[in-house]
């Protein structure tokens, strides 16, 4: 009887071992330190030198919806515009140009935001007439008082040649469909009052890679002057990107030429006005048409 119990629990061992082995080898594998791990990837860094608050504009404004509201705590430009979330190609821009000096200008009235004045205090357009203001935006623009003359009083106390328009850098968050129904309000207005000035509209520059952010990337500026883009038709309303100029292999706001990621540095204003030059269409509108066509 002893035999016979030492055989059982023998058999009870060996059975026991034999059902319990796989879980130790599962686990003595599992811990084994040749399993290689997974590879965690380090979240990506990005350098805030220079960059603005995603509740600020490119001239440290509060950005605010197209109801007036400050975008803190609101969706931002990507998830607006969902167009924004692959860099779009800015469309090419016909050969209709031609070179002039710097007496096209004499007649011109320049209008937009901060990068405008630059264009104003350091560029080479003395004769010029200049509406523009830091944080001037599409929608603002009837509101605001420059030299103590509203912006329709502005327009109608004299006739200009050429009207060159910028605006949008600080609209960039808002809804964009709602900034290109404000800038077409604004030309319609420029022909009513302006009836023998060619019009035309400069895309936003784009930032350095340093001064994206939640709110102001390429890819949603891109997507805003595509918008404009479409709003010249080549006869009397023209398109002109000078990122053409300005920007670095990659796309971005070359970083020689600027201190803050977003304005060039005065000595290149320069640069901007000789390329405006370059520019120019001819008065004659015939010409210019043909041209177009």
């Amino acid at each position: 009887m002893d035999k016979f119990r030492q055989c059982a629990y023998t058999l009870l061992l060996l059975l026991t071992c034999f059902l319990a082995s796989p879980l130790i080898i599962h686990k003595i594998w599992k811990t084994s330190a040749f399993v290689e791990k997974p590879a965690v990837s380090a979240p990506p860094t990005v350098s805030n030198n220079g960059a603005k608050e995603e509740t600020t504009d490119v001239d440290g404004q509060p950005v605010t919806n197209s109801d007036g509201n400050s975008s803190a705590g609101t969706t931002s430009a990507n998830s607006q515009n969902p167009a924004v979330e692959t860099t779009a190609t800015t469309p090419a821009q016909p050969d209709i140009y031609v070179e002039s000096d710097l007496s096209y200008f004499d007649d011109a009235l320049f209008i937009g935001d901060s990068r405008t004045v630059g264009i104003k205090e350091y560029g080479d357009f003395k004769s010029s007439d200049f509406f523009c203001t830091e944080g001037l935006a599409t929608d603002k623009i009837s509101q605001t008082a420059i030299n103590g003359k509203k912006f329709d009083e502005f327009i109608d106390a004299k006739q200009y040649g050429k009207i060159y328009v910028m605006l949008g850098i600080n609209e960039v968050g808002n809804d964009h469909e709602y900034v290109l129904t404000a800038y077409r309000a604004i030309i319609e207005k420029l022909k009513v009052h302006q009836p023998d000035a060619i019009i035309y509209l400069q895309a936003n520059l784009h930032v350095t890679s340093y001064a994206e952010n939640g709110v102001i990337t390429n890819a949603a500026i891109d997507d805003l002057n595509n918008g404009i883009a479409s709003l010249a038709d080549y006869k009397r309303v023209f398109y002109l990107d000078i990122n053409e100029l300005y920007d670095d292999e990659y796309g971005y706001f070359n970083q020689s030429y600027t201190n803050d990621g977003v304005h060039p540095m005065g000595m290149y204003y320069t640069q901007w006005c000789e390329w405006l030059c370059s520019k120019t269409v001819p008065r004659d509108g015939v010409q210019t048409t043909t041209a177009a066509e």
